[in-house]
């Protein structure tokens, strides 16, 4: 059997695997920029920032008696798999907030020291743009985009902290893998009538927010399509291990299903994924099933 992933590297104890899939994704930055070396520096700064965000995630779990199997590098983004999840609201909260935080820390710095070291004649100015746009933009788009309210991804992670604060984790789970579903979906929709060349009308979100929302969202590609496509799916993964974990409760708490799990929840093995985007080997994001105390 051919191997998917090859092991890099360990860090803090923690292996780190590259899914063969990633080489295409750098593949595809060389090819994007005139110069090789360039688009190679491009592709490596962002592996690193992928696994900085994971590690990110990883030590903060640690820090709460959580262990980590591993990090995987891979073309939709890292998976951090951990044995076991935190088990309070606000743990699972600092846990997922650890890995867009990197991510701004390290956006931030890629256009301000690049931008001081250019003034102080360090850096050329080709040099500098280069580095401001590989480290700082790739690194902000991945604390933006991670920060969607897409279950199971961070920001979904975070939503679902805080609605924890006034109801149960079931309910609180069933509310953010609904929203995870509706958006995945809408990416899904405006990915595909992008790629069949059907125009629709901007709604006119107000804000900023809402502008970078919907640019995204209808900027249609295949890739786009996949990952919507991964949170869909790992979406009603995870409500169904909660369920499992509440002892098969109601598969619709508010007592209407929107998008209601009607499989039985699958055997659980013991791990749990945190991931930007979500993503687990076969197509599911497994938790562990045990009680909180």
């Amino acid at each position: 059997m051919i191997k998917t992933s090859y092991q890099l590297c360990r860090v803090f104890g923690i292996p780190i695997y590259l899914d063969i899939s990633l080489i295409l994704l750098m593949f595809l930055f060389v090819r994007g920029y005139d110069n090789p070396l360039y688009g190679l520096a491009a592709g490596v700064f962002l592996l690193l920032s992928i696994t900085l965000h994971e590690l990110g995630h990883s030590l903060t779990s640690m820090a709460f008696g959580c262990r980590v199997r591993d990090i995987t590098l891979m073309i939709i983004g890292g998976r951090a798999t951990l044995e076991n999840m935190p088990r309070k609201h606000w743990q699972e909260f600092l846990v997922a907030i650890a890995g867009p935080a990197v991510s701004l820390a390290l956006g931030l710095a890629g256009y301000f020291v690049p931008a001081y070291l250019f003034h102080a004649g360090y850096l050329t100015d080709n040099l500098a743009g280069f580095i401001m746009y590989s480290v700082g933009k790739l690194n902000l788009m991945l604390f933006g985009f991670n920060l969607l309210p897409a279950f199971p991804m961070d920001g979904g992670r975070i939503l679902r902290s805080a609605l924890q604060v006034r109801m149960s984790r079931l309910r609180a789970t069933w509310i953010a893998s609904r929203i995870g579903r509706f958006l995945a979906g809408t990416m899904i929709f405006f990915a595909l009538c992008n790629i069949l060349g059907i125009n629709l009308p901007n709604p006119r979100i107000p804000g900023a927010v809402g502008t970078l929302f919907w640019h995204f969202i209808s900027d249609g590609s295949y890739f786009k399509l996949l990952i919507g496509w991964v949170i869909f799916s790992a979406a009603g993964s995870e409500y169904r291990q909660v369920l499992a974990e509440e002892g098969g409760g109601p598969r619709a708490p508010f007592g209407f299903p929107f998008f209601g799990a009607k499989t039985p929840p699958p055997p659980d093995d013991g791990k749990a994924v945190v991931s930007p985007p979500p993503y687990a080997r076969g197509g599911s994001t497994r938790v562990d099933v045990r009680k909180e105390d």
